[in-house]
């Protein structure tokens, strides 16, 4: 679409979590890193605080508040705390798919200037499969054309990814240290590299660091059900966008 963009933050991902942090406490917030929920306490039909894994309670003043996805925060509920409709409804919520993403650190020398080489490329593969048409989409960023501090002097910072149409069910069940899964990954990973060759050509004889993750490192380390974006539902259904308030009731009230 003309005119279409995308930003990118100074000083990167990290700086947004900076500003979050920043409003959370001057408004009188505490920031625990490390500290997992085991459980959602509902006491008279009520979320009264959290149970953590360490076995400590945090108890809530007006409600608990999650902006996991309704799948994840359905597993943090004690049984029967919620309908049985309205457990059904938020199980059943579709989703979009997982991502592949590559992450590399590479040698800029005699790249185009940064304001040609561009930060953000979109390659789309076959216009008849859709943006979820199986790793038919490639999102490409290169932070430091923006942001140069972001890596060493004369490196750039590559980000390639397959957005929302990675199927998790490749991935299912796999072993993170087996052969198996090194394999899948490389297979899987080969759509990115071929989409940043269209961006630099010799790409691959520039990279000095390389990572690839898949559907099962967005679902461990994001902790999304199935490693999924989202939900994927259309504009004005339940639930949109959401950060679910459990209070009285219990009902999931979402917030667009």
């Amino acid at each position: 679409r003309p005119g279409a963009v995308l930003d990118f933050p100074l000083g990167g991902g990290q700086s947004i979590i900076d500003a979050l942090v920043r409003g959370l406490e001057k408004n009188g917030g505490r920031l625990m890193l490390g500290t997992h929920i085991k459980q959602i306490l509902v006491e008279g039909g009520r979320a009264t605080g959290v149970q953590l894994r360490s076995g400590g309670v945090i108890r809530a003043h007006k409600a608990v508040v999650t902006n996991a996805s309704v799948w994840d925060t359905q597993t943090l509920l004690p049984s029967g705390a919620v309908s049985s409709k309205d457990s059904d409804k938020s199980l059943s919520t579709p989703e979009t798919k997982s991502f592949v993403h590559l992450h590399l650190g590479i040698d800029a020398t005699g790249l185009p200037p940064s304001e040609e080489l561009g930060i953000h490329h979109l390659v789309v593969n076959d216009w008849d499969l859709g943006v979820d048409g199986p790793q038919n989409v490639v999102n490409i960023s290169i932070p430091t054309v923006l942001d140069p501090s972001l890596a060493p002097e004369g490196k750039h910072v590559v980000h390639a990814y397959t957005a929302g149409n990675e199927p998790y069910d490749l991935w299912k069940g796999l072993d993170r240290a087996s052969e198996e899964y090194k394999r899948l990954k490389a297979e899987r990973s080969e759509v990115l590299w071929k989409a940043l060759e269209r961006v630099i050509p010799d790409v691959r004889k520039r990279v000095e660091v390389s990572m690839v993750g898949t559907p099962l490192t967005q679902e461990r380390f994001v902790r999304r059900h199935r490693g999924t974006y989202g939900a994927a539902n259309l504009p004005g259904q339940w639930p949109g966008t959401c950060a679910c308030c459990l209070g009285m009731g219990m009902r999931l009230k979402c917030e667009s």
